[in-house]
């Protein structure tokens, strides 16, 4: 039977055997995934759209896309193109927070990088093997191209470390960039072989514009994209060695290649000296420092390759902050073989170069993809999304491998070796995506097979509190907290449920609250959570007023040399002074905010809403004001809800 299948499939001609391989692409992208295309929002999906006012379209104007465009701080570049589609999700699904849009979105995407893959697969194995695959079957050699092609696409579609990619909603910036990068990739790939084939200007000019347009809408997406310089050369000393321009280094003599060799060394040197003086300030309020993240990263990078060879269900995760930090070359013991292992695998694609160019390929393409999240930045120390694109580097390996061994051993049945792990991603990849279908079944599972994880047990926490479970929800916010000894957010939520229950907290929990408010990091999460705890304190936990009015200075004083969030921390602190009446020090707290920052426009309205409540109708009108020009030019504008309070003030002043 499985003979027979196999022969109707080579008795295809190649237009036909490329249409079957998209409609397989795209009907296993779909029901691998379809398990969680309704699943919930997760994590860093809440502050970047679910909470993001400026994804609500109230139509399709300049400005309102803009605005959406330009709606978070994620990269310097902010990202407008995923930022814009998430808009567009939301206006075309009337403004539902329905996750399927969204979600289906995204497994589109990841469908289409899949074809692009296949057809950059495709073409790089013609161009590597110009004379033929040798295979033991009858097919022909561009029939074979098609199929091992079709094969890998459909093993990368398909490998489950690429869930967190496509069902975790906000990393459409990772799969949008890498679309792009890999429509550079195609079209650079394409101009190449036409400049090969006799049409230089042509060729040449197809290659470089693709690159460059592509490339650009690439890091309007995420900054990733930065890094397609570095593809582009991998492409050309790997299939294009022997052409223009590498074919000059051949005539170059041995003075010449060593100035080249060390002016590129130079920029390598100057480039890094950069990165690392650009990073070093962002560790300032992470875990770990400088040293430390760049000495856990092999470990890490291993970590990956563990994960892409060997999937295993309780190994993936959308946090992983329970990988131990490696504080010196020996500790834990493993950070010295992962760094020998990993410089190993370099220097060993070099020695491979000559003889098993796509191999070097492989291996160089995996780490080429980790050079910017998995070296100096101080980003969070891992995360699968990380090898959206790396990954197929280790894919090629395995086929590259596995034809090597069929033409050694002259027996196809070596191709079950990626054909078992097609199977193995099969299982996973709906596997996982069934976890992500609903919010209890992710948390559980997080915090089952992360038990060290704090996000993980935080998340499970705050799922418990929703649910009324406060005990179970105190047990695993105190789990949290002891995973994280630095943070006072854990502790700061248990005293939310606590006033959900009209309860004080014990006297060692309140000392240990002041020990971290006072010396604890001043994390994001800190932040997050004294925003809820203030939005809390107006209904459902007004106990909690009075802890806020004692944690609130100090973080504001801790905060000095830090404007943007010392102006946060004055306008929580108005806000709850507000609530207990103290009118006047809440109008100082909000010019103080204003005046140490004063593009944050919520102190503003809050001020301009005193005002008009007390009947100062003359500093309504001149705080007001000063909301017009803060507004003007700002990166978030609020046009909407100045007009709102335009409005307002028009009617108050006309005695309406």
């Amino acid at each position: 039977m499985q003979k027979d299948i196999l022969q109707y499939i080579l008795n295809l001609n190649s237009k036909t055997l490329i249409l079957v391989v998209l409609f397989a692409l795209l009907s296993s992208g779909l029901l691998a995934y379809w398990p969680g295309i309704n699943g919930p929002f997760v994590f860093d999906d809440f502050a970047n759209i679910v909470d993001n006012s400026f994804l609500r379209l109230p139509d399709l104007t300049v400005g309102s896309l803009f605005n959406a465009a330009t709606s978070t701080e994620s990269g310097p570049l902010k990202r407008p193109i995923p930022m814009v589609s998430f808009a567009l999700n939301y206006y075309f699904s009337g403004n539902s927070n329905d996750t399927f849009a969204f979600k289906l979105t995204n497994v589109l995407i990841h469908v289409i990088n899949s074809m692009q893959i296949f057809a950059i697969f495709y073409i790089g194995t013609v161009r590597a093997f110009p004379k033929g695959i040798c295979t033991t079957t009858p097919a022909s050699s561009t029939q074979v191209a098609v199929i091992l092609s079709g094969s890998a696409a459909l093993l990368w579609l398909l490998h489950p470390i690429h869930l967190t990619s496509v069902l975790y909603v906000v990393q459409r910036m990772t799969s949008l960039s890498a679309m792009f990068v890999l429509s550079a990739i195609l079209t650079y790939l394409y101009g190449r072989s036409v400049a090969v084939s006799g049409k230089p200007v042509r060729g040449w000019t197809t290659a470089i514009a693709g690159t460059i347009v592509f490339g650009f809408l690439g890091l309007l997406s995420k900054e990733n994209a930065a890094l397609l310089p570095l593809y582009i050369l991998l492409v050309e000393i790997t299939l294009f060695r022997s052409e223009f321009p590498l074919a000059l280094w051949d005539r170059l003599n041995l003075k010449q290649r060593a100035l080249i060799i060390v002016a590129v060394f130079v920029c390598l040197l100057i480039a890094t000296s950069y990165a690392v003086a650009f990073s070093l300030p962002g560790y300032e309020n992470r875990v770990f420092n400088f040293t430390e993240r760049v000495l856990s990263q092999p470990r890490i990078l291993l970590f990956y390759l563990s994960l892409i060879f060997f999937p295993r269900a309780d190994k993936f995760g959308i946090f992983h902050d329970d990988i131990a930090l490696s504080t010196s070359i020996i500790n834990p013991w493993t950070t010295l073989p992962s760094l020998l292992i990993i410089l190993g695998l370099i220097v060993l694609a070099f020695f491979l170069y000559g003889r098993h160019k796509l191999l070097a390929f492989a291996i160089l393409w995996f780490f080429v993809s980790h050079l910017m999240e998995s070296t100096v930045y101080p980003l969070e120390l891992a995360h699968e999304h990380r090898n959206y694109l790396a990954t197929i580097g280790p894919i090629i390996a395995i086929f590259y491998l596995s034809g090597m061994a069929v033409h050694r051993l002259d027996d196809n049945r070596v191709w079950w070796l990626p054909a078992l792990f097609l199977v193995l991603f099969t299982i996973n990849t709906p596997l996982r995506a069934w976890h992500w279908s609903d919010l209890a079944s992710l948390h559980v599972f997080e915090a089952t097979n992360h038990p060290n994880s704090a996000r993980a047990q935080a998340s499970l926490a705050s799922m418990f509190a929703k649910a009324g479970q406060f005990e179970k929800a105190k047990e695993s916010f105190l789990r949290a907290s002891q995973l994280r000894p630095y943070e006072a957010g854990d502790l700061i939520n248990i005293r939310i449920v606590l006033a959900w229950q009209h309860k004080l907290p014990s006297t060692p929990l309140a000392q240990e609250i002041t020990r971290r408010v006072n010396n604890g990091l001043l994390s994001p999460l800190t932040n997050q959570v004294l925003d809820y705890a203030v939005n809390c304190a107006q209904s459902d936990c007004s106990a909690i007023q009075d802890d806020l009015l004692v944690w609130l200075p100090v973080y504001i004083e801790r905060a000095r040399n830090r404007p943007r969030l010392d102006a946060h921390f004055n306008y929580l602190y108005a806000r709850v002074l507000l609530l207990q009446g103290r009118t006047n020090d809440a109008v100082a707290a909000l010019n103080s905010a204003i005046s140490r920052y004063s593009r944050h426009l919520y102190p503003y309205f809050l001020l301009t809403e005193i005002y008009l409540r007390t009947g100062d109708l003359i500093k309504a009108e001149q705080t007001l004001e000063k909301l017009r020009a803060a507004n003007r030019g700002n990166p978030h504008p609020r046009d909407r809800e100045l007009k709102m309070l335009s409005d307002r003030m028009e009617l108050i002043k006309s005695g309406r």
